[in-house]
């Protein structure tokens, strides 16, 4: 069984040195996710669905929710949106759950996502919110050659154009999809995902987190990692980050954003 392995990062500079770490040990890109709660596992939105049980109920679950989308979108669009991989991102940008899981190619976005968003919902909790945050290191070009054995191919991370992706493209039928999540290139259909250098896993057959599946033998040791974002370093975290420019206007490039950064900047909610 492979061992995950996990670290406590109490400053930004000691996380910066990890990640440095990390780079140095593999020749291959790596990928991040963060994470508001260390113990949130890493599973997409549409597998988080309570009143489902197998595949085939998620799959259904999905389809329901692509029509939906597709029927009612129509209006708010400036183009229809014809092909299925382009639909099921759009999705996701705008927040209707579905077999993606968000990852970013940069660590500070990441980091961004774990501490920004843990200090909003402690804010919400009335500040009793103690869980340390996380951040998540992925080498996808390794995950993707040990999930489905794509050790002929030279890049290993996908595109929604590859053929081992086609049995992932809704509408899937279970008997043809694999078990295995993986690591994909979306399509740049918006301006956030531009600015997050956004990058995806798409789920298959099997309804476990990544870190579960990771624990399988034949996944290689140490492409995925797990840092430990401890809360009493959050603030301090977050004030690093904004003083090297990774602010919600440049995380959100909208008004929405602009908006957020201008609340914090004014010490609303603080």
């Amino acid at each position: 069984m492979t061992r995950l392995v996990e670290k406590k990062i109490v400053s930004f500079q000691q996380f910066l040195d990890f990640i440095e770490t990390q780079r140095k040990k593999r020749k291959t890109p790596l990928w991040y996710r963060g994470s508001t709660e260390s113990d949130k596992p890493l599973l997409p939105g549409l597998y988080k669905h309570s009143k489902c049980r197998s595949i085939e109920d998620f799959i259904e679950l999905e389809n329901n929710l692509i029509a939906r989308f597709k029927q009612r979108s129509i209006a708010f669009t400036s183009r229809p949106i014809e092909d299925q991989w382009d639909l099921m991102f759009f999705m996701q940008h705008y927040g209707v759950p579905t077999r993606l899981l968000d990852w970013t190619e940069s660590p500070l976005i990441a980091l961004y996502f774990s501490v920004a968003l843990h200090i909003r919902h402690n804010i919400i909790r009335s500040r009793s919110f103690k869980k340390d945050a996380a951040v998540w290191i992925l080498d996808p070009q390794s995950w993707n050659k040990s999930a489905i054995n794509l050790k002929s191919f030279k890049e290993s991370i996908l595109t929604p154009f590859d053929a081992n992706l086609s049995s992932y493209k809704p509408p899937v039928k279970c008997t043809e999809m694999k078990e295995e999540p993986l690591a994909v290139y979306g399509t740049y259909n918006s301006q956030r995902i531009v600015a997050q250098r956004g990058t995806f896993l798409i789920f298959g057959k099997s309804t476990k987190p990544m870190e579960d599946i990771f624990e399988k033998a034949y996944i290689s040791e140490g492409c995925l990692i797990k840092m430990h974002i401890k809360y009493q370093a959050i603030h301090k975290i977050y004030e690093a980050l904004s003083f090297y420019g990774i602010t919600d206007s440049v995380v959100f490039p909208d008004l929405e954003g602009l908006a957020r950064e201008i609340m914090r900047e004014f010490k609303f909610g603080d």
